[in-house]
């Protein structure tokens, strides 16, 4: 098997464990999990600085899905990398954090894998989401408290803090009031440890992003300071990889990438129908 058919492989694992999921929990969100595994995928196997050995590690790279109604993504990467579980007073209590049973029971009570990220709840998630913006802008916090513990313990010779911090959102948390502020303050603070990429997809659970949403975000973050990218094909891991090994580069600037993708849902209706379980689209991914 060559590189790139053990990196399909990986990422349809990916897909077909999410989709598995929701289709047991006759209910969830199925697109956005299947649309944005080659990305995560290539976050977390080539790119973040983490140990599953140790989640809590203090200088590892933060991940946080701002786009929590996708949660399956996460559990299937948290599953999947072998992260370990960590109890309340931070101590590995030798188990995985999301075992294949948790995800046999994806939004049923007392699970590990819910509905949404919950912080305390899974480790290996590094803060609650759900309400759209709420991530993206939690982010930022992440990144000025990485600036702050650089600024205070760092020597020269000693970089003890230089994690980064990637936040993934899709068009409802670019939507919000809340990640607009969040993201003015970013690039007025140059926290160039800050990278969000946008799933911009054109689609929301009212239907196309066109009926309320239509600004050039790009250049709203190009004036917030930002470093803008884009990705144009969101399976492509080679260019997703090259695209965060820019952001790594960039100095005095936070990065925003948007990729182009399309997901199950929109295949087969632009309206709400995409946010709840299609099983039609179900039996022919399958």
């Amino acid at each position: 098997m060559t590189n790139a058919e053990l990196d399909q492989l990986a990422i349809n694992t990916i897909r077909t464990l999410s989709i598995d999921a929701v289709q047991q929990a006759k209910s969830g969100h199925p697109g956005t999990p299947m649309a944005l595994a080659p990305l995560v995928y290539t976050i977390w196997n080539r790119v973040m600085n983490f140990d599953p050995q140790d989640p809590i590690w203090p200088n590892r790279d933060r991940f946080v899905l701002s786009n929590g109604h996708a949660s399956m993504l996460l559990w299937s990467i948290l599953h999947l990398t072998g992260v370990q579980a960590v109890n309340a007073d931070y101590e590995l209590v030798g188990h995985p954090s999301v075992t294949l049973d948790d995800i046999r029971r994806f939004r049923q009570l007392d699970s590990k894998a819910p509905g949404h990220p919950e912080y305390h709840w899974v480790s290996g998630v590094e803060t609650t989401t759900g309400p759209l913006g709420q991530g993206v802008a939690t982010s930022v916090g992440m990144a000025i408290a990485q600036r702050w513990l650089a600024s205070r313990y760092n020597k020269n010779g000693y970089e003890i803090f230089d994690y980064n911090i990637y936040a993934v959102c899709g068009d409802g948390c670019m939507m919000e009031g809340i990640s607009s502020e969040a993201a003015s303050l970013a690039g007025h603070l140059e926290l160039d440890s800050l990278c969000w990429i946008w799933d911009n997809n054109h689609i929301t659970i009212e239907g196309n992003t066109s009926i309320t949403f239509t600004e050039d975000v790009a250049a709203r973050f190009l004036a917030y300071g930002w470093n803008v990218l884009r990705v144009g094909d969101a399976n492509d891991v080679d260019r997703i990889e090259h695209a965060l090994r820019v952001f790594q580069q960039t100095k005095r600037r936070p990065t925003s990438c948007s990729t182009a993708t399309s997901d199950t849902g929109r295949r087969t209706s632009k309206t709400r129908q995409r946010h709840t379980v299609n099983h039609w689209a179900m039996k022919k991914f399958v």
